[in-house]
């Protein structure tokens, strides 16, 4: 099969993975001053939101941030992965251990312990989109002799960086990798298992996130299962409807580090990947493209919710 794309792709990202403090970032960053100076409202005040852009600029995540309105795979895999290779700046210590993103992490590692269990004799495994495919790549497999793992990503950087990935793991016999649109897979029953951790994120036509589902029935194989996580919508800020406070404590996050938090992803940065959705709107687009729901697991807190779905 060849590749496919079609010009409703969704992709998160404009720039390549790594971007220098070069003049075109100074030159992004004035724009977002003066569109923060020209603001009715921010969530903090002027002159700390201005402070937080120039320190977004001083790495390189921040300046991903700040160029693409959202993360790739590499950097998705930098923030769950948490070890960085040398000292970083007191901002992206904080993105790192103490922002929301640090419970995307914390999904990461509970969708790892769902596809353990899903790692059996002859297996073919597929992650779409795959990034840099830690979800499949760091598993045991020492207990069979026998699998299959597939990345599939529409970012061919992305797909790169995977292979890089299973090099390092000693996987690459068992991998392959397609650079093709989730929505026009053209596979059809190969795969026991396929894991989607964020791409509806950014995708909010309902028909769209049908369509994206019922491709992944169809690369299912009958019994295959699908693993999802979505986006909840959150609550308003405690500080505009204090009558909501109490469902920001399912966030575990400190109303200072929220602000910072709404601040950079919000004001400044203004992220993409804003398509929330509710379990019952997943379930009816997942059961309307041949699913059956098998179960929705939520963290200790209540939130960030993933998907069994079996075909």
């Amino acid at each position: 099969m060849e590749p496919t794309t079609s010009p409703a792709s969704t992709i998160s990202h404009r720039t390549s993975t790594r971007i220098s403090d070069d003049v075109a970032t100074k030159e992004l960053a004035a724009q977002i001053a003066d569109r923060l100076r020209r603001a009715e409202q921010l969530v903090l005040p002027l002159d700390e939101t201005l402070d937080i852009l120039d320190q977004l600029q001083e790495f390189e995540l921040g300046r991903f941030l700040l160029h693409n309105r959202g993360l790739n795979g590499y950097w998705t895999s930098y923030i769950f992965r948490n070890a960085p290779e040398g000292p970083v700046t007191p901002l992206e210590h904080w993105l790192l251990n103490d922002s929301l993103l640090c419970q995307a992490r914390e999904r990461y590692h509970r969708f790892k312990e769902e596809i353990a269990g899903c790692i059996t004799e002859g297996a073919a495994l597929a992650s779409i989109p795959c990034g840099v495919m830690d979800d499949l790549l760091q598993q045991d497999y020492s207990g069979v002799g026998k699998f299959r793992i597939v990345g599939i990503d529409i970012d061919e950087e992305s797909v790169a960086y995977a292979r890089e990935n299973a090099e390092q793991r000693g996987l690459s016999a068992h991998t392959e990798f397609e650079v093709r649109d989730a929505w026009k897979l053209g596979v059809d029953g190969e795969f026991d298992l396929i894991v989607s951790n964020g791409l509806n994120m950014y995708e909010s036509d309902p028909q769209r996130l049908t369509d994206l589902y019922r491709s992944f029935h169809q690369a299912l194989r009958p019994g295959g299962r699908l693993l999802l996580s979505f986006l909840t919508p959150p609550p308003p800020p405690p500080w505009v409807a204090p009558e909501h406070a109490a469902a920001w404590e399912k966030y575990d996050i400190p109303e200072a580090d929220l602000r910072r938090e709404l601040s950079i992803m919000g004001d400044i940065v203004q992220v993409t990947y804003l398509n929330f959705s509710s379990e019952d709107e997943v379930r009816a687009q997942l059961e309307a493209a041949g699913f059956t729901v098998q179960a929705v697991r939520y963290n200790a807190g209540g939130v960030l919710p993933i998907v069994t779905a079996v075909k």
